[in-house]
């Protein structure tokens, strides 16, 4: 993998997480009404006076929103390290580790995707071939 390459990888690897990014938006707002709903329901009205052997379970209608606050979050980061490594930013590599991570656990493609994606951030072009792109270039 040469330089030039090496740039051209960084970029399209960005613009995949702006399109995962870009999917997660719906998702996570269709979620938020799914939650609301959910929350207005009989059924976590029954939830909420469920008892346990010895004691009553009583949880906040605040942590159904858990999910959907953590997949808003998710997008963001993926928009912004996908917007930073798309434009070349010095910080987009460093924030491009946390979704490539992320990406690890959706197997069997995610797993190939983010290692594909965390050993492309972390390379580094040998001193020759920096030389040998330079010279390709002019």
């Amino acid at each position: 993998m040469d330089l030039k390459n090496h740039e051209n990888n960084l970029r399209i690897i960005g613009k995949i997480f702006i399109v995962i990014g870009l999917i997660l938006v719906p998702i996570s707002i269709s979620t938020f009404f799914f939650v609301d709903m959910f929350v207005e329901s009989d059924l976590w009205m029954e939830i909420r006076e469920l008892d346990v052997v010895l004691f009553e379970l009583r949880p906040p209608s605040g942590i159904a929103y858990f999910l959907p606050t953590i997949q808003t979050i998710g997008a963001i980061i993926f928009l912004a390290s996908g917007y930073g490594l798309a434009t070349e930013q010095s910080w987009g590599k460093k924030l491009a580790i946390v979704p490539a991570v992320l990406l690890l656990f959706k197997f069997p493609i995610g797993t190939a995707l983010g290692g594909y994606m965390i050993y492309a951030i972390h390379y580094v072009p040998k001193e020759e071939q920096v030389v040998n792109g330079d010279e390709l270039a002019s």
